[in-house]
């Protein structure tokens, strides 16, 4: 069991210093972090949509999306490769660092989120959250 928690600190370690190197453009040290991490878990979406966002940065938009599709193949709830596949494919694409998402914050819902509401008859009705 400590070596399991072991290896989960040592994965979450190597992401953090990803981040970190891609958001100081020292990509051959995100490069390793992630390979090391790799080494801990090779089906995760975090590692991939990391690799998504270095290739993003160095101007290869299509590898990108192969990398932020690969994320989504692993992990299809993971938002932030969603994010950053919306955002490269749409027809108004422009490099952005800031509208890059790199799943480094706790992704707060949109206020604006809905759910549905089912009634006595069973017919469900879309409400906003408020």
């Amino acid at each position: 069991m400590l070596v399991i928690c072991n290896e989960k600190k040592i994965f979450h370690n190597n992401v953090k210093e990803a981040i970190n190197a891609i958001k100081s453009n020292k990509y051959d040290l995100a490069y390793r972090c992630l390979k090391a991490a790799m080494f801990e878990n090779d089906h995760s979406a975090e590692v991939y949509n990391l690799l998504g966002i270095i290739s993003e940065y160095k101007g290869d938009v299509s590898l990108a999306c192969k990398y932020y599709g690969a994320a989504l193949v692993f992990d299809p709830t993971y938002k932030p490769s969603d994010n950053n596949l919306e955002k490269l494919t749409s027809f108004f694409y422009i490099f952005n660092e800031k509208s890059i998402d790199y799943g480094d914050n706790n992704e707060i819902e949109h206020q604006n989120s809905y759910f549905i509401e089912y009634n006595e008859m069973h017919v469900g009705h879309l409400k906003k959250n408020e």
